[in-house]
């Protein structure tokens, strides 16, 4: 019998696990994916930092379609499901989903991961908000924004924030004002595991690339008025700008999720298989979950741990445990030149980093990755 496997979410891990399911579970199992996103393309999100910034990537570099990579297989093994998960009926084991023409359906499902992902707190096209065109066309709008403006303040001392100041500065040099706003006094403090060589290794680089740096204030609220955003700080202070790129906080996708399911923290608790707790053949995967850091480092580790747990589960083996990442990941580049990193407790050479992050983000990979052919992720 046919055992239905919905994955919600098609971005940095559910896109991925299905590939895997299919490849090795397929061939041992008679097995059937769902996937459901309201996104026709997958959105190479790691390289969002420099694709801002107008003509350093093309869309098509960026934004990848989906299906294709999913024709090898047999097609009643597959179907993909443009639409956003509504709610969850546990006892009926069925997904609601709202499809992106505006129709209802239920899916129904054996087994359930949930890998919907987060947004940017304030709705940045930095991870995608919407459907494939809904995103693409916020993107458009923030390159244009970016492309006209004289002066650029980023808020935010986290990778996503201290990488995109870094960005903009390594590209337009001294000819634009870049201003980046921390909480703190150091990049990347909301991370205790993040090495104070690291740490100051990114504030000498920013510096270097002529980045203004305002220490220890956050923004608080904002003004827009001819086309100018006037910002207050948490000290009563003021900064006008041509664009303001607020790049802080998380917002996860799970409203859908039933409230029994999630944790005081808003994340999906999980136990040590990655299970949803309270019930029997629900997963959760990446940002979600409350097992691991909200990091695309962290996903590797959990989608070759549950691809392999649901084929033993499918196939009548044995399973272990799900054992965390214990080990610091960190890269960041700021433009080609400048860059730096942590494997544990040892800071990269920023020469290596550049070399195999900082000159493309990883965009001559993501065909490949995209269309399951070279996955980053160990065979089962």
């Amino acid at each position: 019998m046919t055992e239905t496997i919905v994955i919600l979410g098609a971005g940095w891990t559910g896109l991925p696990l299905a590939h895997k399911l299919l490849k090795y579970t397929l061939p041992k199992r008679s097995i059937k994916v769902v996937l459901v996103t309201p996104n026709t393309h997958f959105f190479w999100n790691v390289a969002a930092t420099r694709g801002i910034i107008p003509g350093e990537f093309s869309e098509d570099q960026l934004f990848l379609p989906i299906a294709p990579g999913f024709a090898k297989y047999p097609r009643e093994a597959f179907e993909l499901v443009l639409g956003k998960a509504e709610s969850i009926s546990d006892g009926q084991n069925t997904v609601s989903v709202v499809l992106n023409d505006g129709a209802r359906r239920a899916v129904q499902y054996d087994q359930l991961v949930i890998a919907t992902g987060s947004q940017v707190a304030n709705n940045m096209p930095l991870k995608p908000v919407g459907t494939h065109e809904e995103t693409l066309s916020a993107w458009r709008a923030l390159q244009k924004k970016i492309g006209d403006a004289k002066d650029i303040v980023v808020a935010g001392s986290g990778a996503t924030g201290v990488e995109a100041a870094g960005e903009l500065a390594a590209r337009y040099g001294r000819t634009r004002s870049i201003t980046l706003i921390m909480s703190g006094s150091k990049p990347l403090e909301g991370d205790k595991s993040v090495l104070a060589s690291v740490r100051d290794t990114i504030d000498n680089d920013l510096a270097k690339l002529g980045v203004k740096i305002v220490r220890g204030k956050r923004v608080v609220s904002t003004s827009t008025s001819d086309a100018r955003t006037t910002l207050t700080l948490s000290d009563g202070s003021k900064l006008e700008t041509d664009c303001y790129l607020p790049l802080f906080g998380l917002k996860l996708n799970t409203s859908f999720v039933p409230s029994k399911w999630l944790d005081a923290a808003g994340d999906i608790a999980l136990d040590d298989h990655l299970k949803v707790v309270g019930a029997s053949n629900v997963w959760a995967l990446g940002d979600v979950g409350s097992v691991d850091p909200k990091q695309i480092t962290i996903t590797d580790n959990q989608i070759i741990y549950l691809a392999g747990h649901l084929d033993a589960i499918l196939t009548g083996s044995a399973t272990k445990a799900y054992a965390p990442e214990k080990k610091t990941l960190v890269f960041v580049s700021l433009g080609k030149r400048y860059a730096t990193g942590q494997v544990g407790n040892w800071r990269l050479f920023g020469l290596l980093v550049s070399w195999v992050k900082g000159r493309r983000l990883f965009t001559d990979t993501a065909e490949a990755y995209v269309s399951g052919e070279k996955l980053r992720h160990s065979s089962l």
